[in-house]
Parts: C-alpha cells; sequence; structure tokens
C-alpha cells in the first residue's frame, strides 16, 4: 500500500519546482535592471542605394555610419543617449524622396535627417520634412556631377577607408560626415536639457542654424 502511494512526494517536488522556476521568470520579467537597455535617439539617412547613383548613396553612408559609431564610443549624445540611424534608398528622385520622408516620420526615434543629393529632389522634399517637423539637411551643390574635393583631415580619411574597403572619402563623403554631425550635435544639445529631445527641439536648432 505504501508503494502505491509512493508516486505523491514526488509529484508534490516536482510541482513545487515548476512553480519556484516559473516564479523566478515572473521576477526577472517585471524587473528593470540598471544600464540593461541603453535609451537611444535616431537619425535618418535618405539617399540612393539602387540605380543609376547607387555608389553616391554608399559614399555618404559610410560617413554618416562612422559619424553616429564615433559618438556613441565617445558616450553618446548628452551622456544619455546612444544614436541608431536608418537609412532608406530613394534613388535620388523626388517623388521617392517624398515617399521616404513620410516613413522617417512614421519611426518616433527618428529626429532628423540627411538627403536631398541634389537640386531637384532637395527643392522637392525639402517642404515635406517642414510640414513634418523633422529637421533636414540638404547639401547646396549637385553631388551628381563632379565637385572639388576639400581639404580632408587624415585620421577622417583613413576611419573612412577602414568602412569602405579602402575608397577614400569624396566630396559627397566629407559634407555627409559635416551633416551627420551638425545633426548629432544639436541632439547632444537637445539630451542636456530636461526630458527626452524631440522632432521640434531639432528641428528649432537646425533652423537657427542656417
Amino acid at each position: 500500500m505504501r508503494r502505491r502511494n509512493s508516486y505523491r512526494p514526488v509529484l508534490y517536488k516536482a510541482w513545487r519546482g515548476w512553480l519556484v522556476a516559473w516564479g523566478v521568470v515572473v521576477f526577472l520579467a517585471a524587473c528593470s535592471f540598471p544600464g540593461s537597455v541603453e535609451p537611444t535617439v535616431k537619425i535618418g539617412l535618405s539617399a540612393p542605394f539602387e540605380g543609376r547613383y547607387r555608389d553616391l548613396g554608399y559614399e555618404v553612408l559610410y560617413s554618416v555610419r562612422m559619424a553616429v559609431a564615433q559618438r556613441n564610443d565617445a558616450g553618446g549624445v548628452g551622456e544619455r543617449y546612444f544614436v541608431e540611424f536608418v537609412a532608406l534608398n530613394d534613388f535620388n528622385e523626388a517623388e521617392e524622396a517624398i515617399v521616404q520622408a513620410r516613413k522617417m516620420a512614421v519611426d518616433a526615434g527618428v529626429l532628423g535627417v540627411l538627403g536631398g543629393w541634389s537640386p531637384e529632389t532637395a527643392a522637392a522634399v525639402a517642404p515635406e520634412y517642414e510640414r513634418l517637423t523633422l529637421a533636414f539637411l540638404s547639401p547646396d551643390v549637385d553631388f551628381r556631377e563632379a565637385q572639388p574635393l576639400p581639404a580632408v583631415d587624415p585620421d577622417f580619411a583613413a576611419a573612412y577607408r577602414s568602412l569602405s574597403g579602402g575608397v577614400g572619402p569624396g566630396p559627397a563623403a566629407v559634407w555627409a560626415y559635416e551633416g551627420a554631425n551638425r545633426l548629432l550635435d544639436a541632439l547632444d544639445d537637445a539630451a542636456r536639457g530636461r526630458g527626452r529631445p524631440s522632432r521640434f527641439d531639432i528641428w528649432a536648432s537646425v533652423m537657427a542654424d542656417d
């Protein structure tokens, strides 16, 4: 008779162990450990990653990627937020650039965008970014055409080559690096205030600099 009931303690122990394990899982899921998730903000890059001007898109992509990585290595913006960036293909075409501007706006984390790599594209899409109250920086030259290469810092050039597979930075890469850092500086200023940086903060900062 005793043997017939001998399974009960084993079953009880197994059940009790399962409850303890489940309780630990629930407890861990409910906890938020300091430093476990880093708060982030984002900048966007709208550029041609396919089609005729694909090379231009990747030229500026490396620069923005480098600027963001360097800022994060230095502690992020405002010493509070790490930065991510979103890259969308616009073929350097006006209609597609407007489509991508609206996609950028859907992501609430995106606070500023670089784009408009030709005068026609920049002129077409700038009003849309203004309507969205999303900071937008575009060059004042046409990077579809050959442009003189400005003086390039050797450290910048070396870091760029390490990302691009050995290709040196061109004029568009230099502008994109400076433009990305301009957005990052605006983010840094806003992040040092109270609360989370907003799109309006960055838009107002960029407009004040123009």
